[in-house]
């Protein structure tokens, strides 16, 4: 058996000394072990390949020893000559027998000055001890009587407990972001004010008696936005609390003081930051795939079982929320060209299995299938890219090779795997396939445009998908109606997208008769109108789709009173007369038919480069819209940056 004295000097490995350094730190205690576990950042989880949490980890550890702001030469009380131990290295350091070389081109008297550094004593206070120095209770939380609605007297807690069930019910089934049975009234206010703030707000907004709720928590919510953006507060509700306040929050009054993508950013950077990407070290994974929780051995009491189902709550809440945070930089990062995969961890190696777990929220299978498209789309879109170059003896290869290979997805995930009680999830999933589907058809006509292969058929295989994508938003809004009205503001800004593209390629695929889009009109009209009424349901509500709806609207009222001025002048029986006639009442027309080629389908001053540029737009190049020929100028560009990114001119 060992003596005391030898087991103090018998040497530990990491894991134990990290173990060692966490006991005898007087900060952390069994009541916050189980929480600690669930938040702390991936510091705590060996981080030998992040350069700056490496540091991090080493000087908690110097701290938990007691050992900070120390020289070697004072860990036994002596005066500020050099320790004897260090001199007698310094002294020997040419006797090669005593250490480990490893084989060094420095000289032994540069060598000898590192080691006079260790032995001095400091000069000044390090100001880097500081700078490391892990918080004693924890990182800054947004909680306290000044931040908290109800302590402010914004809302009463018998108010937010009204509120909070309705959250779930209406807006969890497309935010699923969070856990029902871990985000309780009472956890959420004691651990984020911008998460308590924007769930109660949001909701209030949906609420058709919490008008006056909605705007105070509304205001209220957008001054913590700010608030803890400036003061660099970090938490994993914190990230959460940005992501639904973004996906679903009423917009600024102007363009010019949204701040929807610089808090995006932040949000994401600080889910990266605090390593939730990490796999939890209470997690192991099995040979099938399966993720499960380290038990330690023994039967478990009834206590161990509820720490460990609250820890397991816990993790999975870090896990969800990197999730879907995910999700969402990787659609911005789409809507500005850049298809960037999803990148491989332990969490995402096993996804299709992450929604199966015995603690998972029914929200879990349609985070898990969005990764699944979203991996899908990755590597659909480097192959349009490879075979865009390419002459295929299918011109419509594009529309068949996307649809070959997201149809397993379709019928796998789309109202097959464990389909929800309520429409909305599974609606909003098939919304969200359609509109990618549209979108890496969009992709592949731009592509197009260098070498001109089989244009006119991607024009017509997107325009057809934006048509669809049009009708499906119109059959389902009419058909469920105000469920739907909480669909994120993504969704709705690609359903706008879907009636600007249709209404820019209808020239370029039909032959461009002024009377020949009126069905098309008529659709987009519908759309317009049934935006327009999500984003103002409730009444004293004015979400993204209205403003939406409203803009799209204007667009169409002017092209459609641009046909009107298309009118023959003279009436006749002949229908060449009668274009005839219509050409001489509409000059723009008359100049575009004239230059209209019978054989190619096209203009001779078509812009081959740009397939999305209509040559013909009489309507939409008058004043009053500031548009001239481009429909994606000021009336939709900058409202699609601020919403799907700020490089999304950069591609449409």
């Amino acid at each position: 058996m060992q003596s005391n004295e030898e087991q103090s000097h018998r040497p530990i490995d990491g894991k134990d000394a990290m173990v060692q350094a966490a006991s005898s730190n007087p900060v952390v205690t069994d009541s916050t072990a189980i929480k600690q576990a669930g938040m702390t950042s991936h510091v705590s989880h060996d981080p030998v390949s992040n350069p700056l949490a490496l540091l991090v980890a080493a000087s908690g550890a110097m701290h938990s020893e007691s050992m900070s702001n120390t020289p070697l030469s004072n860990v036994e009380p002596t005066d500020e000559a050099p320790s004897p131990y260090l001199t007698s290295i310094g002294n020997n350091l040419i006797d090669r027998s005593k250490y480990v070389s490893l084989g060094l081109q420095l000289s032994p008297e540069s060598l000898q000055s590192g080691l006079d550094a260790l032995s001095a004593a400091p000069t000044s206070n390090p100001k880097c001890t500081d700078y490391f120095r892990p918080p004693d209770d924890g990182p800054p939380r947004d909680v306290g009587p000044d931040l908290d609605p109800v302590e402010l007297g914004l809302i009463s807690m018998e108010e937010a407990y009204h509120l909070f069930p309705i959250y779930f019910i209406r807006l969890h089934p497309v935010n699923g972001i969070l856990d029902p049975k871990l985000h309780t009234v009472e956890y959420v206010r004691s651990q984020s004010a911008l998460l308590f703030t924007w769930m109660l707000a949001l909701t209030a907004q949906f609420d058709h008696g919490s008008a006056t709720i909605a705007k105070r928590l509304r205001l209220h919510g957008e001054k913590l936005s700010r608030h803890v953006h400036t003061s660099g507060f970090k938490s994993v509700e914190i990230v959460q609390g940005y992501y639904i306040s973004l996906l679903s929050a009423t917009p600024a009054r102007t363009l010019s003081e949204e701040r929807s993508w610089l808090y995006t950013i932040y949000a994401f950077g600080t889910a990266a930051e605090l390593g939730l990407d990490q796999t939890s070290p209470t997690y192991t994974s099995n040979n099938d795939g399966n993720i499960t929780p380290k038990r330690t051995p023994g039967p478990p009491t009834r206590h161990d079982i509820e720490d460990q189902a609250h820890l397991e709550r816990l993790i999975r809440n870090r896990e969800r929320t990197w999730l879907r945070i995910l999700l969402w930089e990787r659609a911005n990062s789409g809507a500005s060209g850049r298809m960037n995969v999803i990148p491989e961890t332990d969490l995402t190696r096993n996804i299709e299995h992450w929604w199966m777990h015995p603690l998972a929220d029914s929200t879990d299978k349609h985070t898990v299938a969005f990764i699944l498209l979203r991996r899908h789309l990755a590597v659909l879109h480097a192959e349009v890219q490879k075979q865009t170059a390419i002459t295929h003896s299918n011109p419509h290869w594009v529309r068949d090779l996307i649809d070959a290979t997201l149809e397993p997805w379709r019928t796998t995930w789309i109202y097959t795997i464990a389909p929800s009680s309520e429409p909305l999830p599974d609606v909003h999933l098939h919304h969200v396939y359609l509109h990618n589907r549209l979108w890496t058809l969009s992709f592949a006509l731009q592509a197009s445009i260098g070498n001109n292969h089989d244009l006119n058929a991607i024009r017509e295989d997107c325009f057809q998908a934006a048509v669809h994508c049009c009708e499906v938003a119109v059959r389902d809004l009419q058909r469920i109606g105000e469920p739907l009205y909480c669909m994120l503001a993504p969704t709705w800004a690609m359903i706008s997208y879907a009636a600007i593209l249709a209404l820019k390629l209808f020239p370029l695929v039909h032959q461009p008769r002024p009377e020949g889009e009126i069905e098309l009109l008529a659709l987009l009209a519908l759309v317009a109108l049934q935006l327009e009424r999500a984003g103002t349901t409730p009444s004293h509500r004015f979400g993204i789709a209205a403003i939406l709806g409203q803009q799209l609207l204007m667009i169409l009222r002017t092209r459609a009173a641009g046909l009107a001025s298309t009118a023959p002048v003279a009436e006749t029986n002949d229908d060449d007369n009668n274009s005839g006639a219509r050409i001489t009442s509409c000059p723009l027309l008359r100049e575009h038919l004239s230059n209209f080629n019978s054989t190619t389908g096209m203009t001779h001053d078509t812009n081959i480069l740009d397939p999305l540029v209509s040559p013909y737009d009489p309507c939409l190049a008058t004043a009053s819209m500031a548009m001239d020929s481009d429909l994606m100028d000021d009336g939709f560009a900058d409202l699609f940056r601020e919403i799907l990114g700020p490089s999304f001119g950069e591609v449409y």
